[in-house]
């Protein structure tokens, strides 16, 4: 009786697992910057949504107070039995007078993803540590001096602005969340997105700086003021 010969089954050699393993990770290294990308455009167009709405807060809320939010306004709303607004005056202090006011309805509205340390509002209202808590708020807040708001304002001038690292005169930018991109609010209800220089600081196409005073400066004859979120890193 013939036995029937057994087939031998061919498996990879060492050489052509390496060859799969060497195409698999030059594939992984042209997909991943371009996953990245998307990713931080789509956070950027959110932040661009969520900045407008914030503006649009702002404008609505000036139109009803007479003011942006400022500590005059702030006075005016403890007068009206509004007793639990944040302290302190960050630019979530600030913000929280739109929520308090109903002038914006969530608190996710402050939401800039991709910005470290940020998350999304709880929407808990009632209490002056809950309301636009550290880390809910992602925006910058722009004021004048002396804990004023803007006055001296045109259609281009901007109201809030991220994804922002540290203020002072020449305030400085995270790169990273948007692409080397900054995104802010204007006065004329709109937003948009700004590049971000090598130092980190905004650039603005054919001024000195971004915040700069003085002729042709984006915030008239104030002198702007930026003031930070809590909770950001």
């Amino acid at each position: 009786m013939k036995l029937k010969k057994t087939q031998k089954v061919k498996g990879f050699t060492l050489v052509e697992l390496l060859v799969v393993i060497a195409i698999i990770a030059v594939l992984a290294g042209i997909a991943t910057p371009l996953i990245l990308k998307a990713q931080k455009a789509g956070d950027r167009t959110k932040a661009l949504a969520n900045a407008k709405s914030v503006v649009g807060g702002l404008l609505s809320f000036k139109s009803d107070k007479g003011a942006y939010p400022c500590q005059s306004t702030r006075e005016l709303l403890e007068d009206e039995g509004i007793d639990f607004l944040p302290p302190g005056n960050d630019a979530n202090a600030y913000l929280a007078q739109l929520v308090a006011t109903d002038n914006i309805d969530t608190e996710k509205a402050f939401f800039a993803p991709g910005v470290i340390g940020a998350k999304e509002g709880d929407n808990i209202k009632g209490s002056a540590d809950k309301l636009l808590a550290r880390g809910e708020n992602s925006f910058a807040y722009i004021m004048a001096e002396n804990e004023a708001p803007l006055t001296d304002t045109k259609s281009y001038t901007p109201l809030v602005i991220a994804p922002i690292k540290s203020g002072g005169d020449n305030p400085k930018f995270d790169g990273g969340p948007y692409g080397d991109k900054f995104v802010y609010g204007l006065v004329d209800g709109s937003s948009t997105a700004g590049d971000i220089a090598e130092d980190g600081s905004a650039k603005s196409s054919g001024r000195d700086s971004f915040f700069q005073t003085g002729r042709d400066s984006l915030f008239g004859n104030d002198t702007p003021v930026v003031k930070l979120p809590t909770g950001i890193q």
